[in-house]
């Protein structure tokens, strides 16, 4: 047994495994790294829709967003599937993002692939992360379901974690995280 005055659920896909009020659910992406071409591009670019598309609540996507490595490789993203946990590589998806990509830079549809992969991210219905306290135990604060923003967020989210296990007032509003907006659905 295990014992502390606070928990911390940051548990991904398992956050509802201990705090079952939470309504996380596996959203399958799909990447692709290229060989090596130095300088085909200097700085990622993106679609302006890529937010919209690729945090969408429902339905499967695509987006255009192409990040440079220091490596000279391009990496090519992205996808996202709601309700699809398999980790299986998708060949029709990556067809659908290699085709987005190549509409936006037809350069790339001359890129040779290395490499194809895939992940599971942790979503909510809304696609909003849950960060508060547990509507069924108060020693848990729960910072989960970030689905693809989990490291760009990492800093805000550790931040309101801190003060609520301090017990301090957040400078970063904090409503719209809140465990209990789905509780009891």
């Amino acid at each position: 047994v295990i014992s502390a005055p606070v928990f911390v659920n940051a548990a991904g896909l398992g956050a509802s495994k201990f705090s079952p009020e939470l309504r996380i659910s596996p959203k399958k992406g799909h990447l692709v790294i290229t060989d090596r071409y130095e300088g085909l591009i200097g700085h990622q670019i993106a679609e302006l829709g890529y937010a919209a598309s690729a945090h969408s609540a429902t339905g499967e996507s695509v987006a255009f967003n192409i990040q440079p490595r220091i490596t000279g490789q391009v990496l090519i993203g992205s996808s996202r599937q709601p309700g699809v946990s398999s980790t299986d590589t998708d060949r029709r998806i990556v067809g659908k993002m290699i085709d987005r990509a190549a509409q936006y830079m037809p350069a790339l549809s001359d890129l040779k692939a290395t490499r194809v992969w895939t992940g599971v991210r942790p979503a909510t219905r809304d696609n909003i992360p849950y960060i508060g306290r547990s509507t069924t135990n108060k020693h848990v604060v729960v910072a989960a379901g970030h689905e693809g923003l989990g490291i760009t967020t990492a800093t805000g989210t550790a931040e309101i974690v801190t003060d609520m296990i301090l017990g301090r007032a957040s400078k970063i509003p904090v409503e719209p995280y809140s465990v209990e907006r789905d509780a009891g659905t």
